[in-house]
């Protein structure tokens, strides 16, 4: 054989092996014979056998196809994933859904419920007895948030202070960042602060130490509800795939095993309610008003604080 013909059939089998490549890669599959669920891993591992195993195997047996189950480290990769289509099913963030819906790699499926709950939203808080009444007096106080890259400790509260004519680096006092929840109540009954904000519900978890927290600290303000976590598919996924995908999630959770292995992977969800984009307008406009990228924001989402929300 000559140079020339030998140079020829070789390029014939790389163009060959790139072609099958490509059509075998995860991007470019369209046929169901794998479902690949990705989620962000925000905790410890030992979940990832005991609640995510479980769970996939109940939705391959309901789908009759397999379900494998796919842990990112970060929100960034997981919509790298989805948007390369190497994601079929994915439980985000808000956040992290506004930012995959921007580039239509998914539609939404599922919005997560927790204690009755799609939605969780933040409280501003201040003393009973007094303490400022409304935003308004809370100007020029020192104030206490959690920390600059929780969405229920400071972004969406800083979003509605702003929406409410209040910016804090001109009309606040001292601004302190507490670290946590729980210290956002404990400045708060101490005085060090004249009001904070943190998620609604942060006053149970100091009840055990503080019985009398309820009857000394009031909520003055909350923000908008903020979606919970959502379950969004591909948006290439055949339309009639998607309802079947929908149907095994409500199935699977609805009890036993699958239940249980959900509420460890959702951070305690216990149900579903349907969703819609239009549910997620509070995200957009927050993402305006703080003038932040959605990429950015997504990783926030991420916090420890927001297991069922952000």
């Amino acid at each position: 054989m000559t140079r020339s013909a030998w140079t020829m059939l070789t390029t014939a089998v790389c163009v060959i092996f790139a072609l099958l490549a490509g059509a075998l890669a995860p991007g470019c599959r369209e046929g169901p014979d794998k479902l690949v669920f990705g989620f962000v891993l925000t905790g410890d591992e030992c979940w990832l056998d005991t609640a995510a195993a479980p769970l996939a195997d109940g939705l391959s047996a309901e789908l009759g196809i397999t379900v494998e189950p796919f842990a990112f480290g970060s929100s960034a990769e997981l919509l790298q994933g989805l948007r390369a289509g190497q994601v079929d099913i994915a439980l985000l963030n808000p956040f992290a859904y506004v930012a995959a819906r921007e580039t239509g790699s998914v539609r939404v499926l599922l919005r997560c419920v927790r204690d009755g709950k799609d939605w969780w939203r933040s409280g501003i808080i201040a003393l009973a007895d007094g303490g400022p009444r409304t935003l308004e007096e809370v100007r020029g106080r020192a104030f206490a948030f959690v920390d600059p890259s929780s969405p229920s400790g400071y972004l969406f509260p800083l979003a509605h202070l702003l929406r409410s004519g209040l910016d804090p680096e001109r009309d606040l006092g001292e601004v302190v960042f507490t670290g946590s929840q729980e210290e956002v109540v404990r400045a708060v009954l101490e005085g060090r602060v004249a009001a904070g904000v943190c998620r609604e519900g942060a006053r149970r978890s100091v009840y055990a130490e503080m019985r009398d927290v309820f009857k000394r600290v009031t909520v003055i303000a909350y923000t908008p509800p903020v979606p919970n976590r959502s379950v969004a598919v591909r948006a290439a996924l055949r339309p009639d795939l998607v309802e079947r995908i929908k149907q095994a999630l409500l199935a699977v959770t609805a009890g036993g095993k699958g239940r249980e292995a959900w509420k460890v992977m959702s951070g305690g969800c216990d149900g579903f309610v349907e969703a819609e984009d239009q549910d997620y307008d509070v995200i957009r406009e927050t993402a305006d008003i703080l003038e932040m990228d959605m990429e950015i924001l997504a990783g926030c989402g991420d916090q420890p604080d927001g297991r069922s929300g952000p």
